[in-house]
């Protein structure tokens, strides 16, 4: 083997050979004029349809990654839509400045009310607010909202994807943003320009060390936020989610997505149903592609469980919202109204319909009066009056149906003698093929369970406390006290209850449990909750006033 290696070696023929193929790849790889042509050549390639839009195909045959076009190296062709504004420019900031200077030409309408608006003159906007602040943020929101539909054309016109079909009479309607306010270590200055916020909370980011893993990581410093990052790049992310900065829209209706894959799929959607060949086996849905009908098969998959009941949900949002419905008693959204409190914004906005005059929806059917206040009653007076759809409730053991789902749940609990799941409040129905709900019988969970559950997040911290009753008022009064070291009044880790009569005394221990103690105003209203942990018992301590019991 030596003696071959040493041949290789000292080969003239094979030297000279190997000194002329480098030769000939750094003439290959230096020269201008070829480098030029390559460039020209690769903006005509044709790249496969994939799943990715940076995904290409080498001349091998098999698949190369292709970097993403930088944002700052996008070409924008921004248009003003201002009225009848013909406007056009390649900067984003010159840009910016002109759309801000359309701001003095609002028009102001009185509506019937007799209160004076702000009317929004953008090409199919209809935004009008009385706030001043507000209809600056609006207008300046346009220009920001131009360059990511911009970023969405060119985009599309690289990867090629379908064209979206959805009515674009509403690509320019926008919702009128929040205030603009950076709270980077209390820096709590106001912009009502967009654009010029991003601006001013990417110099504070861009203040920080760079390097691809720095010592310590990079910190957030947003107000509340106590997050690390190992490098700027991951941090840039996640100052997103602080600044709900979006970096796409859809050029046809106006959607804006949060990154490139989204807005991809959002493209891939557009196709016709009939041409979907990626069927859901769980709910017969159709989708355009293998990745997408995967992200919705996650839906069907229940992974994370409830610590507190045998629910389990898809998602660590739903089973947030599971916990905040089902364990916790706390109404943080009070109604301004009257003395309604709600566990969600989302429940807040449905209960103010309650103080609105007259009907919030009107049915858009040419002919028809009918009107409502919610968007649910709207769609369902579509399906059943012009559409003449009819939904099915169909019991799967005998064959009786109902037009109503709550009926077909009280058939299952009297006649079948059928109850949900412990965690659960109703029963679950699904269309079968034939267009009728039946019930959900087949449920998939995948849970781990050594693996830490999330509603572990929820823990209290170890502290120990003391709870009180002073019986010398003419009501029960309930105190409950941390001690500072940490430990109970009789060392050993028991509920003490102390009243005149009676101190000192304890419990003995069974388990953990928690008590959830609400403290609440004349009217019934909640004003402030605690939850407290002690020790479950099933002795009461000898004392001669009757025993006080906790539930």
């Amino acid at each position: 083997m030596a003696s071959i290696e040493r041949k290789l070696i000292t080969s003239k023929e094979v030297q000279e050979r190997c000194s002329d193929w480098v030769e000939s790849q750094k003439e290959l790889l230096y020269s201008e004029d070829n480098v030029l042509k390559r460039k020209r050549e690769n903006e005509h390639d044709e790249y496969f349809d994939t799943d990715s839009e940076f995904d290409s195909v080498s001349e091998c045959g098999t698949k190369r990654r292709r970097l993403a076009k930088q944002m700052k190296d996008e070409v924008l062709n921004l248009l003003c839509e201002w009225k009848d504004c013909l406007f056009d420019s390649t900067s984003m900031e010159v840009f910016t400045k002109h759309v801000a200077n359309h701001i003095p030409q609002l028009e102001i309408k009185t509506t019937e009310e007799d209160k004076e608006v702000y009317v929004c003159q953008w090409k199919g906007c209809s935004g009008e607010t009385a706030i001043p602040q507000e209809i600056s943020r609006h207008v300046n929101y346009h220009a920001f909202h131009a360059k990511l539909k911009c970023i969405g054309s060119n985009i599309r016109g690289r990867i090629k994807l379908s064209k979206c079909y959805r009515d674009a009479a509403w690509k320019n309607v926008i919702d009128t943003p929040s205030a603009h306010i950076c709270e980077w270590e209390n820096c709590l200055k106001t912009y009502n320009n967009y654009q010029i916020f991003l601006y001013h909370v990417t110099a504070h980011i861009e203040a920080n060390p760079r390097g691809n893993k720095v010592e310590g990581g990079v910190k957030c410093k947003w107000l509340g936020c106590q997050k690390s990052y190992p490098n700027l790049y991951k941090l840039r992310n996640h100052m997103r989610s602080h600044t709900k900065e979006k970096l796409v829209a859809c050029p046809d209706c106006g959607a804006t997505f949060a990154s490139n894959s989204k807005f991809h799929d959002h493209c891939r959607r557009q196709i016709p149903i009939e041409v979907q060949g990626f069927q859901c086996s769980h709910c017969n849905k159709f989708y355009p592609t293998e990745g997408i009908l995967r992200n919705h098969m996650r839906l069907h998959v229940f992974n994370y469980k409830c610590t507190m009941c045998d629910m389990s949900c898809e998602s660590p949002a739903s089973l947030a919202k599971h916990i905040r419905y089902r364990h916790v008693s706390t109404r943080s959204f009070p109604c301004q109204l009257c003395s309604h409190a709600a566990k969600s914004q989302q429940d807040l906005d449905s209960h103010m319909t309650v103080h609105t005059n007259g009907p919030l929806f009107a049915c858009t059917v040419e002919g028809c009066l009918y009107t409502c206040k919610g968007a649910y009653i709207l769609d369902r007076h579509m399906q059943r009056v012009h559409d003449q759809e009819i939904r099915w409730y169909c019991c799967h053991e005998c064959p009786i149906k109902y037009r109503k789902s709550y009926r077909l749940t009280k058939h299952l609990i009297e006649a079948h003698h059928l109850q949900w799941p412990n965690g659960h409040k109703r029963f679950q129905y699904t269309q079968d093929e034939d267009g009728c709900y039946r019930l959900q019988m087949v449920r998939y969970e995948s849970i781990d369970e050594e693996n830490i559950s999330p509603t572990q997040e929820l823990a209290l911290p170890e502290k120990k406390y003391d709870i009180r009753l002073d019986d010398t008022t003419p009501y029960m009064k309930l105190e409950i006290t941390e001690r500072d070291d940490g430990t109970s009044s009789s060392g050993n880790g028991t509920l003490q209850f102390q009243s005149q009569d009676n101190i000192g005394k304890s419990m003995p221990i069974i388990s953990n449990i928690l008590i959830s103690i609400d403290e609440v105003d004349a009217e019934g209203n909640i004003i402030k909750s605690k939850v407290v942990e002690t020790q479950e018992t099933k002795e009461l301590p000898p004392s001669e006033e009757p025993p006080i019991i906790l539930t």
